[in-house]
């Protein structure tokens, strides 16, 4: 069954279950953006704790296009790190850990993919459940159910500040473990879809919608890592649509120094060490 990644909700018969399908029309989509969509600003961040090998300042590059009746903005950096600290990004974003034990429940990968055994997710929930660690406006996350093929459905709570209401959204998420791409680069993503599911307080809250794909993708011979994200979503509220458009991609861009701040706070990620 063929899919499309946009804003559309989805209940759980929808959902595409083939992993070869997934991993294809995320990259289709991620391999396009820096040829086909329009370039945006290139935003710059200032780390306070780097556990990276280059300097304190990060360049995040924009891109936007329209697909569909969506809109849709991507960023884009690389970074030069040690393969210990692209393993603690990797454990943090897609939730997969490196282990060379065998696993009897891993979801069969793309052809080419490396050996499943170097690889794997014990918890396809983890990398949900650790956002809140990393995002300040994240207030909660409660992982729901976990499809047989899967999806993972959660429900999160985001507070913007006041005077503004707490933003609601209900997502599929599907992580994709490392494998290697036919550029002989490291790969690994997490999509996500917008779920018709119901909101946990729909007269308090404001319901937001989000899809995207996030893609981690490693050279071990020059230790680069490229980290490319896509989105398409809608915050609700009284804000329109087309101010969120216009003030979108300042606010992911930070989303990179924020991370890689709060990696390099945690133990041993320190590339001097």
């Amino acid at each position: 069954m063929s899919f499309q990644l946009n804003s559309t909700p989805r209940a759980s018969a929808s959902l595409p279950s083939d992993k070869q399908q997934i991993v294809q029309t995320a990259e289709a989509l991620v391999d396009g953006v820096a040829s086909s969509w329009k370039k945006g600003k290139c935003y710059k961040h200032k780390l306070t704790r780097n556990p990276t090998l280059d300097g304190d300042e990060v360049a995040v590059q924009t891109y936007y296009t329209t697909i569909g009746s969506d809109y849709w903005l991507s960023r884009a950096s690389s970074h030069h790190v040690t393969p210990a600290v692209y393993e603690a990004v990797v454990r943090e974003l897609n939730g997969s850990t490196r282990d060379r034990a065998p696993t009897s429940d891993a979801i069969p990968g793309p052809a080419g993919s490396r050996d499943p055994t170097s690889w794997q997710m014990p918890d396809r929930a983890a990398r949900s459940r650790r956002e809140r660690d990393y995002i300040e406006v994240l207030s909660k996350v409660d992982v729901v159910d976990t499809t047989a093929a899967g999806w993972v459905l959660v429900n999160l709570e985001y507070e913007l500040g006041r005077p503004m209401a707490t933003r609601e959204f209900n997502e599929w998420v599907y992580p994709v473990e490392p494998y290697t791409a036919t550029s002989g680069r490291e790969r690994c993503m997490v999509v996500s879809l917008v779920a018709d599911a119901p909101l946990r307080d729909p007269h308090k809250h404001t319901h937001g919608i989000y899809a995207s794909v996030e893609l981690l993708e490693y050279d071990y011979a020059t230790s680069t890592l490229y980290w490319t994200m896509c989105t398409t979503s809608d915050a609700g509220g009284n804000v329109p649509k087309w101010i969120q458009n216009a003030t979108i991609a300042k606010t992911v861009s930070k989303d990179v120094s924020f991370f890689l701040s709060w990696l390099g706070e945690q133990p041993s990620q320190d590339p001097a060490n």
